[in-house]
């Protein structure tokens, strides 16, 4: 395992240090209990501490995060703000229980000449999977109207976007993680600070022109070393003939593969709307198509801040909802492996209520229930399993609880507080 610290790093540690002696502080800390009712077990003692200090134009943080399981996990820093032209972002990342750097970015964006500019920095460190790793990207767009044209030019780095995913850093005995925008992808040389250089990829992104009857119309071109990877084709709002009903397209194509995703939305006015997920199956070769599959259904409702979602899998052998944690999606099964996302392969519908409004004490009040329903069961509805989360502002606290209960019994039941100041 690596314990060398980045110029970067080095850097805000120094700058986070220094700015603990100016101010204004502010922060929250939160304190989260789960128990298993079955066992009579706590499942989970969980402590965050945050703290923001401002100096200058910028606004430190630093985050440390204590489990029950697996100690003091997380120790975070991270900077903001504003130096002349120039907006900064660096976050730095460590594993207290291991005494390791895990992992440090640095973005930097700025404007000249109607060109917006944005360097990406990152490092991986050799005790995450994947590391020890380094790389760099710039991105450059201008805007010609309503088109607007994105280049970026990767140097060992791949930067989050609607194609790649950027990071996730996983603590392997609690499954916990962190999300980064940079990510590293070039390893680092045996005996050198960093990766070999020069151009890794080349991603240039063309969005918001109009062709035909569709609204919004991107085009996607990526190479890397090796050449041409992919070109992709996004079309939405694609008219039908019939007001209520529109499509959306995506079409990618590679040295190999070919994707052609259909999705038709129909549009119920501004309360309602009904998704259906379909998609092209493919013939024997590339070029050919047998039909048109509808693997998902998806109706969405809001008023007077309620919103009523509910998601229904048609193809469980293919697609699976996700978790929470994935956004709870309708995705391929394949795909979600492949992308390390966790499904339920069980539940072929999801049911949410979620509630959004304003608490007593200036904060937001939330409230949001998930329900599941089992592929194959005997049962009423097929109910598998209802979690429920809720949030109350009282005060500078702010109140949590948590319930989850499944055909088995109640699972867990969670309290929690944060104070804020």
């Amino acid at each position: 395992m690596t314990r060398r610290v980045t110029p970067l790093a080095t850097a805000l540690i120094v700058v986070s240090g220094l700015s603990l002696f100016a101010g204004p502080f502010a922060g929250s800390w939160g304190n989260d209990v789960l128990i298993n009712p079955q066992a009579n077990l706590f499942t989970s003692i969980d402590s965050v501490l945050h703290v923001d200090y401002s100096f200058g134009g910028l606004v430190g943080a630093s985050e440390s995060e204590m489990y029950f399981v697996g100690g003091f996990i997380w120790q975070g820093f991270g900077m903001t703000g504003r130096i002349g032209g120039f907006d900064i972002q660096a976050d730095l990342l460590f594993g207290p229980s291991t005494a390791d750097f895990i992992y440090d970015q640095a973005i930097i964006f700025t404007t000249i000449a109607g060109v917006d500019i944005g360097f990406y920095s990152a490092r991986l460190s050799s005790a995450v999977l994947g590391g020890p790793a380094a790389g760099s990207a710039v991105r450059l767009a201008r805007s010609f109207g309503k088109v607007r044209v994105v280049s970026t030019s990767e140097f060992g780095a791949r930067i989050q976007d609607e194609d790649f995913d950027g990071i996730t850093i996983v603590h392997a005995a609690t499954g916990l993680y962190k999300r980064y925008v940079t990510n590293p992808i070039v390893p680092v040389q045996s005996g050198s600070n960093c990766c070999n250089g020069g151009l890794t990829g080349e991603k240039l992104v063309v969005s918001g022109w109009s062709f035909g009857c569709g609204d919004d119309v991107s085009s996607t071109l990526y190479m890397d070393r090796a050449g041409f990877e992919f070109v992709g084709f996004k079309m939405t709002g694609v008219q039908t003939g019939i007001s209520w009903v529109v499509l959306d397209l995506d079409l990618t194509i590679g040295l190999q593969t070919k994707s052609l995703t259909l999705t038709p939305r129909l549009n119920l006015g501004k309360t309602a709307c009904v998704d259906l997920y379909s998609a092209f199956r493919p013939g024997p070769n590339p070029a050919s198509v047998v039909g048109i599959e509808s693997y998902g259904l998806g109706v969405t409702c809001s008023w007077g801040g309620i919103t009523v979602k509910d998601l229904s899998v048609l193809n469980t052998g293919r697609y699976a909802i996700t978790t929470p944690r994935y956004g709870s999606a309708i995705e391929e099964i394949a795909d979600a492996v492949k992308n390390g996302h966790d499904y339920y392969p069980d539940y072929w519908e999801l049911l949410t209520i979620e509630v959004k409004g304003s608490g007593c004490c200036e904060g937001d009040l939330t409230f949001f229930a998930n329900t599941y329903f089992q592929q194959s069961s005997s049962r009423l509805f097929d109910w598998g399993m209802t979690h429920v989360e809720a949030s109350v502002p009282v005060g500078s606290l702010v109140l949590r609880g948590s319930v989850e209960a499944s055909v088995t019994g109640l699972e867990h039941a969670g309290i929690g507080v944060t104070v804020k100041w």
